[in-house]
């Protein structure tokens, strides 16, 4: 059993600490945001002290942490916080539901996997990866460092999901594709091919036309 500390004070963060509360054994104990975005102190019932004095209420040791749970900055911002966690001294807690068939133990550390998915034998997921629920992860598939998948994402056998990637609801990938690092893929896109690096494809349906990821970043 562990003390944690989730990073964060919005939807995502409650929806957090009520899958934690109801199935442990961890147990929330606070919550940390940049202190230019505290504006209360308290959250969910509990302690939200800022992100820069972290130290002073919950040192490295006495609590784990888990979070940023956004895909804010296209999950670049869920990765910095991460890397300066560890750089801090801090350990990093894992949720994943018991609801879940997971066959592979490869499975890094600050993840967040809701009810429903299904980790076939030889995946391999990285850290601090988000997947909601009711996701079907194909045989000896990779999914990079600090992704976020969406609900009802079905991913072929051996496919390659690049670090910092944004798949949205219903997204499918076939067999053996491989999808560059930082890619956004909108709803119900339906990937046949490889993907480079930085690559956009809107939503199924959606009339925008492609744009540079940059732009994804700076509006998310």
């Amino acid at each position: 059993m562990a003390d944690i500390v989730i990073f964060g004070a919005g939807q995502i963060a409650e929806v957090a600490k009520t899958y934690i509360d109801a199935h442990g054994p961890d147990r929330v104990v606070g919550f940390t945001v940049d202190a230019s975005y505290r504006t209360m102190g308290s959250f969910a019932g509990l302690p939200l002290v800022s992100w820069e004095t972290l130290e002073q209420h919950y040192p490295p040791g006495q609590a784990k942490l888990l979070g940023p749970l956004s895909y804010r900055r296209l999950n670049e911002f869920r990765r910095d916080r991460h890397l300066e966690g560890v750089r801090r001294g801090y350990s990093f807690a894992s949720f994943i539901h018991p609801a879940c068939h997971i066959y592979t133990t490869a499975i890094g550390e600050n993840c967040f996997i809701l009810e429903g998915n299904t980790l076939q034998p030889f995946v391999r997921v990285g850290a601090g990866v988000m997947m909601w629920s009711n996701n079907h992860i194909g045989h000896h598939s990779v999914i990079g460092d600090y992704s976020f998948l969406a609900s009802h994402v079905g991913l072929g056998g051996s496919t390659r999901i690049g670090e910092r990637c944004f798949l949205a609801g219903k997204v499918g990938v076939e067999n053996g594709v491989t999808v560059g690092d930082g890619c956004f893929l909108g709803s119900r896109v339906l990937v046949t091919r490889d993907l480079p690096a930085e690559s956009v494809i809107p939503a199924r349906g959606d009339p925008v036309g492609p744009y540079p990821a940059s732009r994804i970043k700076r509006l998310i």
